[in-house]
């Protein structure tokens, strides 16, 4: 029963974590006025919208009687597919900019800047070339993301060792946000990346991975709320 209420509610869970995350960091934001972390605030409220937004989706599994309602459903915004590949766009972009702010060396910066840039071209020439933009999303995008941020979080790490901060990491926002995008790729990956094979040879593989996934973004957006409130409570008044 509380797993049923658990599945047929996820949405509404989801969203309260990711709320609570955006809300703990405009806090910190509020308090400390780091500029490097606006952006990432600001991706967190945008992942905050696009879900709330999204869920127009759900009322497609109605049959209602209004005239704009049935050219609604039957148009090609009928699924949120579209919305969530802008989404899925624009929170590469926000990440890019993110680390690209806390990013100090000009290699390292030229490194995020083309990464974005080879992003960019590749998802805009697949769009424009295909008419794929409102049934599918971009092909192979989180093995592309888990490689992103890796090479972010990589590069984040390697100036961090090398500065003076890393005697203060555990008082970094950044430095718990970057393991926490790092574990969200390396956990939902192999979800995506099996779930036409495991949905065709076991009907139970679609309830584990709502679950599993609903776990995986509490447990995420959980550790973006502890990366702003905790190196708060570390500062001195």
């Amino acid at each position: 029963m509380f797993l049923e209420f658990i599945i047929t509610y996820r949405a509404i869970i989801t969203i309260f974590f990711e709320l609570l995350a955006a809300v703990s960091g405009s806090y910190y934001f509020w308090k400390v006025k780091d500029p490097k972390l606006r952006i990432f605030v600001h991706y967190l409220w945008l992942t905050v919208v696009v879900e709330i937004i999204g869920g127009y989706s759900y009322l497609m599994l109605n049959n209602y009687d209004h005239e704009w309602f049935i050219a609604l459903k039957n148009s090609v915004f009928c699924r949120n597919i579209w919305l969530y590949n802008i989404y899925a766009y624009l929170a590469i972009g926000f990440i890019s900019i993110f680390y690209y702010n806390l990013i100090t060396g000009f290699k390292a910066k030229i490194t995020v800047l083309s990464t974005f840039a080879i992003f960019s071209s590749f998802a805009i020439l697949y769009y424009t070339l295909t008419d794929a933009f409102f049934t599918m999303t971009l092909p192979y995008h989180f093995s592309i993301g888990l490689a992103i941020i890796c090479l972010y979080v990589l590069l984040y790490f390697l100036q961090l060792i090398k500065s003076d901060r890393i005697l203060d990491f555990y008082k970094l926002p950044s430095f718990y946000i970057s393991i926490c995008l790092l574990l969200w790729y390396l956990c939902v990956i192999p979800l995506f990346i099996f779930d036409g094979y495991f949905k065709s040879i076991n009907s139970e593989f679609g309830r584990f991975r709502i679950l599993l996934l609903l776990i995986i973004n509490i447990c995420t957006y959980s550790g973006f709320t502890f990366a702003f409130l905790y190196p708060l409570s570390k500062r001195k008044p």
